[in-house]
């Protein structure tokens, strides 16, 4: 039970401005009966409903267990007898807050229902992500059928995984027929900095021209080494050299050639989603495929990235650790063993591993072990074994849900000096790994907090970014301002999002199941294949040689000499020589 001064605490923090709502129409009728709501008080094995406060009226949702179904855990809201018309309007509206989740996001997962029958079809659900700071909801609703009056009513379904959160101010309004759903007020997302001319924005587009561009003098010479002058050329960006990709599991690249040509085209480097994590890789079947798909991938020019080597919990763990979990040695030897084969069979495909993934939340091979030496014998196996890879730590949380959790963000600054305290510095980054919920942090917030992070003088890896929201305008500004956030800091060294695919992941999608982009793919594009794309047409000086300035990455020429088309590549490397001859 949340205690009495911690939910004060919580209250007065107020109700957050960050959604943009107008005002409720008067001409309403409340359908709520408070003094029967006052005394609700639903009891059930995984979980339930009970009144905090009846005075203030804050009622707890809370799920201690996840059931087999979301509706095993729902409460039905009283409500006053009438007579319910077909195409009539309603609002629910209310205050909540997230104080226990289990997501990555942070939040809270409650599925609001208006039942206009005994059937399931006619149940209009939304399904709404509850922040982690008070915020106001507006949900409408529209009724398509005329409504039986003995089944019309208000259904909360929260059977999600564990959480808690808490509700107030709550409404739910009957308005009349010259009422339009239109006319209500919706929960609209906005976010601290998303106007147009938002100072960090500007700032951190200047700091990627600086960080990210680089200039070098091209000099094109004949066969017989004399300047090729006043010589039409054209230059295109083919390949950046950051490292821009997204989660594929092994099949889609063997078996579905329509979704890996896009990947091809949008991505220049991948991580398996599952492939290569222990449950999978144990399967004999499985780790043939991924083999076969990291040799596509790596012909294809694909940077790869392992994920993941150690994630300490049972249920990411063959069910053979926790049935050793009284015999910490076989736990250890399970565990290097597993280390040791698939990184000495991958040796040289990836760029680098995700060595260690959520410990903050799983600690069961900590617990077995008795201390976190199994998670630096990782690190140490894997230098000893393949010395050129790069090895990161990959937590959740940490910039998502507002960014509000400095307790979890010093943990995890924490644990990532422990881990070097322990291995001799072999950490090279810090995996964040951005799953956005409704409450979208500022982007001066990620700014911040890549700062902070960067104190640690490693790399940072943006590894698993997703969005929660379905608003497409919101997906594709917020997309674009959190991808110029993270490019403009220099110690970001790749921006990879879960999924890409419909299909797959909606939350990451860069396209639907027909084809078409979305508005996280058309963010995405915007930037990487369109403002961050060099492509320059020019003539030559004198000396047969012109100055670029351009994103770094590998660069496509072509030109015209003597009726013949010429054409070739060059690199545009940081740190590189600032000349480039190209001969024909």
């Amino acid at each position: 039970m949340m205690h009495f001064k911690s939910l004060l605490l919580l209250l007065s923090l107020g109700v957050s401005s960050v959604f943009s709502q107008g005002p409720i129409p008067t001409n309403g009728e409340s359908l709520l009966e408070y003094k029967k709501l006052q005394h609700l008080n639903i009891k059930k094995q995984f979980g339930g409903i009970s009144v905090v406060d009846k005075d203030s009226l804050i009622l707890k949702f809370d799920t201690k267990e996840q059931p087999k179904f979301i509706y095993e855990l729902s409460a039905m809201f009283p409500t006053k007898s009438f007579q319910p018309k077909e195409k009539q309007v309603y609002l629910l509206a209310f205050d909540a807050i997230t104080t226990k989740s289990s997501l990555e996001t942070g939040e809270a997962k409650l599925s609001c229902i208006l039942k206009q029958s005994n059937s399931y079809k006619d149940n209009m659900i939304q399904t709404i992500s509850i922040a982690s700071k008070w915020q106001t909801y507006y949900v409408p609703y529209k009724t398509t059928i005329v409504p039986n009056p003995n089944e019309f009513s208000m259904v909360f379904q929260f059977g999600y995984r564990p959480q808690t959160l808490l509700m107030k101010n709550i409404k739910f309004i009957k308005f009349p027929e010259n009422i339009k759903i239109s006319d209500l007020p919706k929960t609209q997302i906005k976010y601290a900095g998303m106007k147009k001319n938002a100072a960090w924005r500007n700032e951190a587009n200047d700091r990627i021209k600086k960080i990210r561009k680089g200039t070098v003098e091209l000099v094109f010479t004949d066969e017989d080494d004399k300047p090729l002058k006043d010589t039409q050329i054209n230059v295109v960006l083919s390949k950046h050299s950051f490292p821009f990709g997204a989660a594929i599991n092994a099949d889609e690249v063997l078996n579905n050639p329509a979704q890996y040509s896009f990947f091809k085209k949008t991505f220049n480097t991948a991580v398996f989603e599952n492939d290569t994590k222990i449950k999978s890789w144990h399967r004999i079947k499985n780790r043939e495929r991924v083999l076969n798909a990291i040799e596509v991938l790596r012909q294809d020019g694909i940077r790869l990235k392992g994920h993941v080597l150690v994630w300490p919990g049972f249920s990411y763990l063959p069910k053979e650790v926790e049935k050793n979990k009284d015999h910490p040695k076989k736990v250890i030897s399970l565990i290097e063993n597993h280390v040791t084969d698939i990184v000495s069979k991958t040796k040289g495909k990836f760029s680098s591993w995700d060595v260690v993934n959520e410990a903050y939340t799983n600690k069961d091979l900590q617990e077995i072990t008795g201390s976190e030496q199994i998670i630096y014998n990782a690190f140490k196996e894997v230098k000893k074994l393949d010395s050129s890879i790069a090895r990161f730590t990959n937590e959740y949380g940490i910039i998502s849900k507002g960014g509000i959790d400095t307790q979890k963000q010093k943990w995890y600054y924490d644990f990532v000096k422990r881990i070097d305290e322990h291995t001799n510095g072999l950490v090279d980054g810090v995996g964040i790994q951005c799953h956005m919920g409704t409450d979208l942090t500022p982007p001066t917030k990620v700014l911040s907090i890549i700062d902070y992070y960067s104190q640690l003088k490693k790399d940072i890896s943006i590894s698993e970014f997703t969005m929660e929201i379905d608003d497409e305008e919101i997906r594709y500004q917020y997309t674009r301002d959190f991808m110029i956030a993270a490019f403009s800091k220099p110690n970001v060294s790749e921006f990879l999002f879960w999924g890409y695919h419909q299909d797959k992941n909606n939350k990451a999608a860069f396209y639907n199941k027909q084809g078409r982009m979305t508005a996280m793919g058309a963010a995405f594009y915007s930037l990487v294949h369109k403002e961050w794309k060099t492509v320059e047409n020019f003539k030559t000086n004198e000396k047969g040689s012109y100055e670029l300035k351009g994103f770094y990455g590998t660069y496509e020429y072509k030109l015209l000499v003597n009726d013949k088309i010429h054409t070739g590549t060059f690199n545009l490397e940081e740190g590189c020589d600032k000349k480039i001859k190209i001969k024909l």
